[in-house]
């Protein structure tokens, strides 16, 4: 599995990164400032078995996460992509849009901690 992590916060990127050495999780992490490069990469890359596992700030300047969900719906990308939604949102309303999406395959409020990403790799079995 291969794992995108989409945000406009590269200290968020980093502290990803870090609690994901921390868990153990140690597969192939591409990271994205922004949601045009995340879709580039996919274009290239998303069309193959490949199982990829999205980490998708909703709340980014140009495309938003909501945006490259319905890009992604339209570019028939992989149905092994699922995605996490990362956001500092609070309102209750991005996590009823969240329902709308087959992808998402979970919502998390940052800030995030270790236990977050120990009970991701339990899920998935990182």
């Amino acid at each position: 599995m291969k794992i995108l992590l989409v945000d406009d916060d590269p200290i968020v990127i980093l502290l990803q990164k870090k609690l994901m050495e921390k868990a153990g999780i140690t597969h192939q992490v591409n990271s994205f400032n922004n949601g045009e490069d995340a879709l580039r990469f996919l274009a290239k890359n998303g069309y193959n078995d490949e199982e990829y596992l999205m980490f998708l700030d909703i709340n980014m300047p140009g495309l938003s996460g909501w945006d490259v969900l319905d890009t992604l719906d339209s570019m028939n990308i992989s149905k092994n992509l699922k995605v996490i939604i990362i956001t500092s949102s609070i309102e209750e309303t991005d996590k009823k849009h969240a329902e709308d999406y087959q992808r998402i395959v979970d919502f998390w409020v940052k800030p995030f901690s270790i236990q977050d990403f120990i009970q991701l790799k339990e899920k998935f079995h990182l």
